[in-house]
């Protein structure tokens, strides 16, 4: 499963993100989901990848120059987390 979290400016900052995050997790470990993936735009994404590092995502890899916005190429960086116990 991917997941996708989108904040209002306003509403950076004050632990929504990482409440709504919790609150997705715990619905994907209810629903028998066994992987989460973020799939996070580089240039910008620091508060994005911090927030899913610090919920036990790791990093998964790195796809190079695969979006274009605002006149140039971006990367993604792929981060997983596993909510089944590993085999």
């Amino acid at each position: 499963m991917e997941d996708s979290i989108y904040l209002a400016p306003d509403a950076v900052g004050r632990g929504i993100g990482g409440r709504l995050l919790d609150a997705l997790l715990t619905e994907c470990m209810a629903a028998g989901i066994r992987e989460v993936i973020a799939v996070i735009v580089d240039a910008g994404g620091a508060a994005s990848i911090a927030l899913h590092r610090n919920r036990g995502f790791v990093d998964a890899g790195r796809l190079t120059a695969v979006g274009f916005k605002h006149g140039r190429w971006l990367d993604t960086v792929l981060l997983q987390r596993s909510l089944t116990p590993a085999r």
